[in-house]
């Protein structure tokens, strides 16, 4: 299943991603490799972004399930980004010492704060077609944080690579 990353699975107790909590270390960039892909794009990019995500966490050494886990968490945000932050963002995708940091930036007035994701059920979206990006983003990858100020809203992502 797709949505295994921690989220109310026996393997931890049912403990959602009890590895969160050892994270702030991995949010520095590592010396000397940092900076891996910074962009801005448009809807007309997401496809190419998407690719190049991917093979940048790929040769970082982000290895299946987690890969794909990544890549559509950072596609999920940055669709959102487009849709709902003026038609475009910016990528900052980054090494760090145990990981993948990955900032998206808008100029939209985005959520303060998504509904945390405590277990794998979606959660109800009033039988609307949308709604689930951050949700789906929160549950795939190892920290998700939201920032959202008059400027703008900042995702950040974080995979770690062990």
């Amino acid at each position: 299943m797709i949505l295994n990353r921690g989220i109310g699975n026996d393997d931890n107790g049912g403990d959602p991603a009890p590895h969160r909590e050892h994270l702030h270390s991995t949010l520095a960039p590592a010396p000397g490799r940092n900076t891996l892909l910074e962009l801005p794009f448009t809807m007309a990019d997401l496809a190419r972004l998407r690719l190049q995500v991917t093979r940048r966490a790929e040769d970082a050494g982000l290895c299946e399930p987690r890969l794909s886990d990544f890549v559509l968490a950072v596609h999920e945000v940055a669709s959102n980004a487009v849709v709902h932050g003026g038609g475009k963002g910016r990528i900052h995708l980054a090494h760090t010492d145990e990981g993948l940091r990955c900032v998206i930036t808008d100029s939209g007035l985005g959520p303060t704060r998504p509904k945390p994701c405590e277990s794998a059920t979606l959660p109800e979206a009033d039988e609307a077609e949308n709604g689930r990006g951050l949700w789906l983003a929160q549950a795939l990858t190892d920290h998700f944080d939201v920032t959202a100020c008059a400027a703008g809203t900042r995702v950040t992502l974080v995979a770690l690579l062990s």
